[in-house]
């Protein structure tokens, strides 16, 4: 098991880096390594000249309405390291996002293969606030806001925050709270330069986080925050779930139909990062220096820089306790189940088979969010304990249709026996039928668990970190499309791996034979 767990790790890691690593150039990227193609730092790119083309935007977003005034095509992403990976590769001519976010990126990205073409205040020019739920939030947000603006520290954060010499390793200042009224819920997404991110030491940073703070502070709550996509935030506030959200969030008419605003507190236009004039799109496909210093520095970057290799540890620890208790809780779920779909009352039986084609036929990502924005849209539980009843519904479904398929594979003729001889239908089914059962749908049982432990990869979208949600914030930090994805992937293959010779040896002792 051991010697198959590191021939995974070799393929879904090591073989796509050398094959980036070493592969041949393209022609245009010899060219471009030649000299024939030169980065023009001095003719930057104009807007104008986007016309007809693809522009990458983030879904849920409305930046695809400037895209749209400009009169290019958008083309929808769900996170801003894909967007630039897609961006260096010439797959999209360019990302649109805020002005200052643009910057942020092309100079971590390079600023001598990205540059920023900036987008007029007549396309979009809009005022940025805070939204909630809550109305004495809102009114208690807007009398601090009006304090932090009269005392001059809201115009010197943006002074920090929005420079162009402005640093991704910023430290956050010191804000003393006293924590003595409460928790502040606060939802935000890491991915929002520079108004929210994972800065230095793994911490949350950016000048989003830190006006949470300060409020949080002058309320005398301790700030707790939920991190999610930018998609999930105003339907998080919509079910209350937090207390506010504050981040880059511009303040248009339709979204105040669904939400409360803050007063704006930063007024933001848009740029466009795109490669700057002269680079192909080729010369950032692969990096140089061979396989070993890109493998070197990835791990560098993705994992030992400010310990990220912990988000994923961390992550994979709560992968591992939505399913071993989903699986718990679905199996004593898909066992009363099962019992429905075996009862001779048809309507009862019925009623088990509509629950079953419900579940098998919605995909899982709309039942995880149904569960967590309806059913337990009004609760206070736990985002994890959510996504186990949401496991468990979908596991439930699944065991109840394995076990029921076993159960009819048992021989009639052996429950009869057993009532012949004195057996009562209970006693037969518990003696005969039960045991066979189970042994037939151990294999299926043991193979739903497996994929339960990949399904999870879904979970991000209700604001929990698991291993693929860290992997992706890892992303956002770095600009590294590939190997957190692949480190993450590989991840997952050896535990499912481990998890497929354990139930392997299960099964044996269990004595399921090949024939059955």
């Amino acid at each position: 098991m051991i010697k198959k767990v590191i021939a995974y790790l070799l393929f879904i890691v090591l073989v796509p880096a050398l094959f980036a690593a070493c592969a041949p150039r393209s022609e245009a990227a010899r060219q471009n390594e030649a000299g024939t193609y030169a980065a023009d730092n001095s003719n930057p790119t104009d807007y104008s000249s986007f016309v007809g083309k693809d522009i990458a935007v983030i879904t849920g977003s409305i930046t695809y309405r400037t895209v749209e005034r400009i009169g290019a095509n958008p083309v929808y992403y769900s996170d801003a390291s894909a967007a630039a990976e897609d961006v260096r590769r010439g797959r999209v001519d360019g990302y649109l996002t805020t002005l200052s976010a643009s910057r942020v990126m092309a100079s971590s990205l390079g600023s001598d293969i990205f540059e920023v073409a900036e987008v007029p205040k007549e396309l979009f020019s809009a005022e940025i606030g805070g939204i909630s739920h809550d109305q004495t939030v809102i009114d208690s947000f807007d009398a601090f806001l009006s304090t932090v603006k009269s005392d001059g520290t809201l115009a010197e954060m943006a002074s920090r925050w929005f420079s162009d010499s402005f640093d991704l390793d910023t430290p956050m200042p010191e804000i003393y709270n006293s924590g003595e009224n409460g928790t502040l819920e606060i939802a935000i997404t890491a991915d929002s330069l520079p108004y929210s991110y994972i800065g230095a030491g793994g911490q949350y940073s950016g000048f989003s986080i830190e006006l949470a703070l300060r409020f949080a502070a002058y309320e005398s709550r301790t700030p707790v925050f939920a991190e999610m996509n930018f998609i999930g935030i105003i339907p998080y506030i919509v079910s209350q779930k937090a207390d506010i959200s504050l981040g880059s969030i511009g303040i248009t008419e339709e979204r105040k139909q669904s939400v409360l605003f803050t007063e704006p507190y930063y007024e933001e236009q848009h740029g466009i990062l795109t490669l700057r004039h002269g680079v192909a799109p080729d010369q950032t496909a692969a990096a140089g220096g061979g396989f070993i210093a890109y493998l070197k520095t990835a791990i560098e970057r993705n994992l030992l820089t400010d310990n990220r290799w912990k988000m994923i540890l961390d992550g994979l620890g709560v992968t591992m306790i939505i399913s071993f208790f989903a699986q718990i809780f679905g199996t004593a779920f898909g066992c009363f189940i099962c019992f429905v779909l075996t009862r001779k009352n048809r309507f009862i039986r019925r009623l088990g088979d509509i629950y079953c084609g419900l579940i098998h036929g919605t995909p899982i990502v709309v039942l995880l969010m149904i569960t967590y924005y309806i059913i337990f849209g009004s609760s206070q539980i736990s985002n994890v304990l959510v996504a186990v009843a949401a496991f468990t519904m979908i596991m439930g479904a699944g065991i109840a249709g394995n076990l029921k398929g076993a159960i009819d594979t048992i021989d009639p003729v052996e429950i009869e026996a057993a009532r012949s001889i004195g057996f009562s239908a209970f006693g037969a089914f518990i003696a005969v039928t039960l045991p066979q059962a189970i042994r037939r749908a151990l294999p299926g049982y043991t193979k739903g668990f497996v994929e339960l432990v990949k399904a999870t990869a879904i979970v991000g979208y209700i604001a929990i970190q698991d291993m693929t949600r860290a992997g992706d914030i890892i992303r956002s930090r770095t600009y590294d499309a590939y190997f957190p994805l692949l480190f993450v992937a590989a991840i997952y293959l050896i535990v499912t791996t481990i998890c497929i010779q354990s139930f392997k040896l299960i099964i044996k002792k269990a004595g399921v034979g090949e024939s059955q």
